[in-house]
Formats: structure tokens, sequence, C-alpha cells
């Protein structure tokens, strides 16, 4: 232990007892200072770590073994504990010059017969990173949000004209230099023209409401890149609820946010494209529907007034036409439906799912009582938001597919369930929890298909089976994807060859009064 021979003896009757007792309380480099940051006490490794010799000939002062800048946040955090005692729980992290690294410092109170000292308690940051966080608070934050490079926090004690950064924050602001002084006005002066004021709205709203701000901002470095960074921060009070410093976090979300924006504009592009297609499809299957109306019509009289000439091939050809006409009417019919779905712009309201099924079957009574199907709606099916006609389109689609593709041995037998999904299943199908969702099933023990084609059958003008034996136009499933999702639910299918079909659809549901 070291001894300052003029602090020492002030007043003190046995300094050296009193403080080798101190300095050996804990493990740890201890050195006790007096108000104006000399050394008074210090044990023999503060000496080895700062290289300075420490007899009794040789005056030292704490601060100067530190980085500019650091002294003045060092004061600062004695003179908060000689205020309030529970901050001696609480440290700083001080860059040191030379060799020395950051040190984690506790700071306490000594008092020596009258006369008042602190007591510094030293601890090194063992990591090889650069401390991103200057504090216990900030380190509080810290560990709150993230542990990645591109980030750092600062501290401003309200009132001060400093404003302190931990090497993270000089890096994001890309400063090989750590000038002095940085004060507020500097700091706002490397924020882009264009959100200087949010940002000081966002800060000050902080400061006078005693709360938190988050903001995402760009910033100029100094060789005038362009940068965007999310800072947070946060107004710490002293026990009397006085705010007393301003803390923070920056993370530098460039890379992000420049992803963020492609994506954007990429998706802006595709749903043009997407729209600019529909009107497409529409346009054209609308012009498609007179000549072919013509087509139909002439072989129409052609095979009337013709009957007796048009024999064997002849008959055939026209008979092939007549039915090819057909064909194509269907399938523009139902391109027409594909792309009015999202052209429909009437309003959402309450629609009742059981109302919607009774119509369907109702729809499909001929059908129904033609291929003996049954059809069970198990309890009652919740009530949505969204489009009647398009609801209705979706439960015929889904559920004429459940009787066209029946076994042939086998009378069709349709089930439709629902049930509300719980928070545990909204993640699963990444739904938003603050919202309610139910999950439609309808089954049939038809004919079934391969699960590996589950997503396939969802595509337009994709089947699995032939024309022939299964007629269509391979857009009917295409079509019930596209209003499912325009009424911001999922579908997709389950089932196994030979062993039916499984339909599940997922909507928002109306909350109950």
């Amino acid at each position: 232990m070291q001894r300052h021979p003029d602090t020492a003896d002030m007043a003190i009757d046995h300094p050296v007892n009193f403080l080798e007792e101190v300095i050996s309380a804990g493990p740890g480099i201890t050195v006790v200072v007096d108000h104006e940051g000399n050394i008074v006490y210090s044990s023999r490794q503060f000496e080895v770590i700062s290289g300075k010799s420490a007899d009794v000939n040789t005056h030292h002062n704490f601060f100067d073994f530190l980085q500019s800048g650091e002294a003045d946040r060092l004061r600062l955090q004695l003179q908060k504990v000689e205020k309030n005692v529970a901050l001696q729980a609480q440290y700083g992290i001080y860059r040191f010059s030379a060799d020395m690294a950051a040190w984690y410092i506790y700071a306490s109170g000594v008092e020596i017969c009258g006369v008042k000292y602190y007591r510094l308690f030293m601890l090194p940051e063992s990591s090889k990173q650069k401390v991103p966080f200057l504090s216990f608070d900030s380190r509080e934050l810290y560990l709150e949000q993230f542990s990645v490079l591109g980030f750092g926090t600062f501290e401003w004690p309200i009132g001060s004209e400093v404003v302190f950064w931990s090497d993270g924050v000089y890096d994001i602001y890309e400063m090989e230099q750590k000038p002095g002084g940085i004060n507020y006005e500097y700091v706002k002066g490397f924020t882009h023209p264009e959100d200087t004021r949010r940002a000081h709205a966002a800060v000050q709203r902080a400061l006078e409401e005693g709360g938190e701000f988050s903001i995402q901002t760009r910033i100029l470095t100094p060789t005038q890149k362009v940068k965007t960074i999310h800072s947070l921060g946060r107004v710490i009070a002293d026990e009397s609820g006085k705010p007393v410093k301003l803390i923070g976090s920056i993370r530098d979300v460039t890379e992000q946010t420049n992803i963020e924006h492609e994506l954007e504009k990429n998706i802006a592009e595709l749903n043009r494209s997407n729209k600019e297609l529909e009107e497409f499809a529409y346009v054209a299957s609308h012009d498609l529907q007179e000549p072919l109306r013509k087509i139909s019509t002439f072989c129409g009289r052609l095979a009337e007034k013709y009957s007796s000439v048009l024999t064997g091939d002849g008959e055939m050809y026209m008979s092939r036409i007549l039915a090819s006409a057909d064909n194509m009417r269907n399938l523009i019919n139902n391109l027409l439906e594909f792309s009015r779905v999202t052209r429909d712009t009437q309003p959402f309201e309450p629609i009742n799912l059981s109302f919607v099924v009774r119509q369907v079957k109702s729809d499909l009574e001929l059908l129904i009582e033609e291929t003996g199907t049954t059809i069970d709606v198990n309890g009652d099916l919740p009530a949505v938001s969204g489009s009647l006609s398009q609801l209705k389109q979706l439960f015929t689609n889904i559920i004429g597919n459940a009787i066209k593709f029946r076994k042939a041995d086998e009378k069709s037998r349709i089930t439709v369930s629902a049930e509300p999904l719980d928070g545990t299943q909204k993640l699963s199908y990444s739904l938003p929890l603050a919202n309610n969702y139910s999950k439609i099933t309808i089954q049939d023990n038809g004919i079934g298909f391969s699960n590996e084609y589950a997503e396939r059958i969802f595509q337009i003008f994709q089947r699995l089976n032939g024309k022939a034996e299964y007629p269509g136009s391979g857009i009917g499933l295409a079509i019930c994807k596209k209003i499912v999702e325009h009424h911001h639910g999922i579908i997709y299918a389950e089932s196994e060859e030979g062993k039916g079909a499984k339909f599940i659809i997922i909507l928002p549901v109306v909350p109950q009064k």
C-alpha cells in the first residue's frame, strides 16, 4: 500500500491502519482519493498496472490516468455517491490512457476523522471486445436490447454540457478521433437535416414527461456517408423523481433498413405486376366472350341446317368443336371469377358461415341427391367479416370438388366443423395474437391425393386427374386460395391417396357481442 504524505496526515490519528483496513476489504484494486482526485492511498496492484512509482515523495492525481473526458464522468459519479449511498452499488466503465484498458469502477464514500474521501474499487473488463456501455444504467439498457456489433450507448447528465459516448457510438459515427467537449448541440449536428426536428422533439418529450423515446433517424458521418440509426432513450430520476440523467442506446440499422426498402419496392412492383395481370385476364377474358359466342352460334346453325350432310366424321368434328367451345366458355368464366376476387370493392360485412353452408347445400341440392352425398355440419360455424358471394363460392368449390372426386363404390360423406385457435396455434401459423381466428375443416371420404401435391393443387390450371374422367378448368382451388387470402386468412390441404381429403381454412372471426 502506498501513502501520499500531504493529504494522508491531515487531522488523522492513525490513517495508515485505517486505510490498510479499507483497502484490504475485498479483492480487486483499491484507490482512495480526495475531492480533487489526488491519490491518498492505493494498493500495490495499482502501481503495477499504472506503471507509476508511488513513493512518499511522488504526488499522483487519479484523473491524470484517465483518457480525455473520462475525468468529468468520474467527478459526476463521485458527486452522486456523496448524495445517494445506494449508488455505491453501481459502477461506471472508464478508459485509461496508455496500456490500461477499460475498468469497472465502483465508488463509495470514506470518512476519516471528519475528512471525506472516496474509495474506488476497480475490476478489469476482461472481454477482448470494446465495452458497448458506459455504466450500470446503460448496461441494463444494453442487456434489455441487443448484444451485437453496430451498437453503442450514450449518457447525458441533465444540466451538464457534456454527453458521453461508448466506443460503439464512435464506431457508428465513424469517428477515429474522440473529440472532447461533446455536447447535445454537437450531437444534433450529425442528424440528417430532414430528421432533426423529429429527433429533437422525441428527446424533449422524454425529458418533459420523464419517460422513454424510440426513434429511427438518419445521420451524416464526417465522411458524408448517410446511415440509419435506431435510438432508444430513457430518463433516469433520483429518489425525489427529478430527472438527473438521460441514457440511451444507438444501433446501426442501415443495412436492415436498405433491405426493408428494397423488399417494399419489390412488393410494390409485384403488386403492380399482379394488378396488371388481373386487368389483362379480365379484359382478355371479357373480349374473348363475343367471338366464342359466334363460334358456338354458327356451329349450332351448321349442325342444325346441314345435319343430313354432316354424317360420320363431319358430325364428329362438329360435336368436338361445340364441346371445345363449351370448355373454353367455362375456362373464360372461371378466369373472370379469378380476376374478380381482388377487383371486388364491396365493403366486408359480418357473414355467418352456417348460413353460407346452408345456401351452398341448397344450390347443390340436385347434385347431392343424384350422388347420395351426405353433408354434416358439426356445431355452429363462426361469423366472419367478408363478402357473401365470395364465401359462397369458396365453400361451393370445395364441397363441389369433394362430390366430384368421390369413390365410385362409396357414397360421398362430407363433414364441416370449426374450432377457435388458441395462442400457441396462432404462433404456429404466424398470426397476430391480438386477433381471434377460427379453423374451419372440410373433410371428405373421396379418392384423395398424394400429400406431395398439397400445395400444387392451389396453383392455377393445375390438375392431378385427366379431363375425361374428372372435367374442370383447374382454376377452382386457385380461386379458393385467392378468396381466403383476400379475407386475410390461410388455406391448405392434407390428404392420402385413397383416404379422402381435408381442407383447412383459417379466417379472422367477428368478435362476439
